[in-house]
């Protein structure tokens, strides 16, 4: 099994955080799988400016579609936790896709009464209770909580230096506990503190799960991949997902000059 796992994050910019997640995702395969982690060119600020977001969920796009040219892949991982692009990949692909806040919110649904996610920054927070929103009912959003004030220092540091780490650490603790307090009892940690609390190995605060979300990913699209081929389907073909037909889409890349929409 081949899965593509998808990231925002530059992947000349993002080193340490990219490799800290190549490391937990091959250590939560099961044997046969490989699990590519990748990047985008840029990564820069789109998880925070919606405007320069949507060129990076084009790149997420483009990458997609280049993969259902070539072939090779059994599922599609966007794990970025603002899952840019799954409604268009899901739509076009032939594999199963997935994404972090779709998954996560299923998985938290059935661990707990309600829900507290944790947004890496206070910028980030509105997009977050937008995203859960469409997941998860109004009763079982407990609060979204941003963990650090600012992206800048951030999380930049926090895979390369264990102090910096430290510091992270203290800062996704105290938004987990402000979210207990609104009545959370299953936390979703967003973004990097996801891999840095796994990175830690550290998996509950005060009694409530912290999803370690990156690793439930690789385990998911695992099942997804099974799931297909004992039965053929892993998407539904009717109303939101329906698939383009190979005509319509072969004038839209005429059209718009977008070869890559073309069937393979």
């Amino acid at each position: 099994m081949r899965i593509w796992y998808q990231l925002v994050s530059s992947e000349s910019g993002r080193g340490p955080f990219l490799s800290t997640l190549q490391k937990l995702c091959d250590g939560a395969s099961a044997p046969g799988t490989t699990v590519e982690v990748r990047g985008t060119q840029h990564g820069a600020l789109g998880d925070q400016l919606r405007i320069v977001y949507h060129y990076d969920v084009r790149e997420i796009i483009d990458n997609g579609l280049r993969l259902r040219r070539s072939g090779g892949y059994d599922a599609f991982v966007i794990a970025n936790s603002l899952d840019g692009a799954l409604v268009e990949l899901r739509e076009i692909l032939d594999i199963p896709v997935l994404s972090f806040m779709d998954v996560a919110c299923a998985v938290a649904s059935q661990m707990g009464e309600k829900v507290g996610v944790l947004s890496p920054y206070a910028r980030m927070s509105p997009r977050y209770r937008e995203v859960s929103c469409g997941y998860l009912p109004a009763e079982k959003l407990a609060s979204v909580e941003s963990v650090m004030p600012e992206a800048v220092p951030g999380f930049r540091d926090a895979f390369a230096s264990p102090e910096a780490g430290d510091r992270a650490i203290e800062q996704i603790f105290a938004a987990g506990r402000r979210a207990l307090d609104k009545g959370a009892d299953v936390l979703i940690p967003a973004g990097p503190a996801a891999a840095l609390l796994a990175h830690r190995g550290i998996f509950e605060l005060d009694g409530a799960p912290l999803l370690d979300v990156y690793r439930l990913l690789v385990k998911y699209a695992e099942m997804m991949v099974a799931m297909q081929k004992l039965t053929g389907v892993h998407v539904s073909r009717r109303q939101m997902y329906q698939k383009p037909e190979a005509a319509t889409l072969a004038q839209i890349a005429d059209a718009r000059g977008i070869d890559l929409l073309r069937e393979p």
